[in-house]
């Protein structure tokens, strides 16, 4: 698939991976709808995109009600003709132990990342059906291929984002459907300020954070390229992947040490 007109609708597109993805999208000649809660954000990125040329819808959602979703993907329709790619990108973190999270914050967490995710595909996906094409964009996180203490919860939830977009891929692919996980390590955005739980920084991010331009990027060049699985960088991230493969053992006790550190 080529962008160049290319139809997308990105979640979580007022700030961020979100916003950066928009914005890469439409300078490659997409047309994106913009859908996230925060409607002066929203206007804010499809003004930017439009002073650039491109074209922007800007779509308040909250993709955590079914009703939203629905009315965002209908308007997407009527406006711009289809929905040919969907950028599964809201979601939210959360900082605290598996014994000592608050119930309501692992509900809200599984709500936006997962739940809401699967509601935003099931919406998109009949549309693309009668089109014979599209591709689901799912950003999950390293996070989502290797397990982290104190995030555990967060963990579980980029896991099963991962799980849905493989098993989505083998549904529908026959159907001219491709599906793309994508897995950022540490990334400078505003993920942390908004993360349920305890702020502060968490004890696994030793290392410089990469821009949401350069995740953006790669996510573009990766859509143009037919890939299924990318990561944005080789070092932490590709490396720290293998280095799980070969000796999880030795990166767990890693990890283990650097919570408990964060206890002291």
């Amino acid at each position: 698939m080529r962008l160049k007109a290319a139809r997308a609708i990105v979640t979580g597109a007022s700030s961020g991976i979100g916003r950066a993805i928009a914005l890469e999208f439409a300078r490659r000649g997409a047309r994106v709808a913009l859908a996230a809660r925060s409607e002066p954000a929203l206007d804010d990125v499809a003004t930017e995109i439009r002073g650039q040329g491109g074209e922007a819808l800007a779509i308040p959602t909250d993709v955590t009600i079914a009703a939203q979703v629905a009315r965002m993907t209908t308007e997407t329709v009527r406006a711009l003709g289809g929905v040919d790619v969907l950028v599964n990108n809201a979601g939210v973190g959360l900082n605290a132990t598996i014994a000592d999270a608050s119930g309501s914050d692992v509900e809200a967490l599984f709500r936006l990342n997962v739940l809401a995710a699967a509601e935003t595909i099931r919406a998109v996906i009949p549309v693309m059906r009668e089109q014979r094409q599209g591709v689901i964009i799912n950003i999950s996180s390293m996070a989502g291929r290797i397990v982290v203490p104190r995030i555990g919860y967060y963990s579980a939830s980029k896991f099963a984002l991962t799980a849905i977009g493989d098993a989505l891929r083998m549904e529908e692919g026959h159907r001219g459907i491709r599906v793309m996980n994508v897995f950022p390590g540490t990334t400078r955005s505003s993920f942390g300020k908004n993360r349920l739980g305890a702020g502060g920084p968490l004890a696994h991010q030793r290392v410089p954070p990469v821009s949401a331009e350069k995740v953006a990027r790669r996510v573009a060049n990766a859509l143009e390229r037919n890939q299924s699985s990318v990561y944005v960088s080789w070092v932490p991230d590709r490396l720290g992947l293998a280095a799980n493969h070969v000796a999880g053992w030795a990166v767990s006790a890693v990890l283990r040490r650097w919570a408990r550190r964060a206890e002291a």
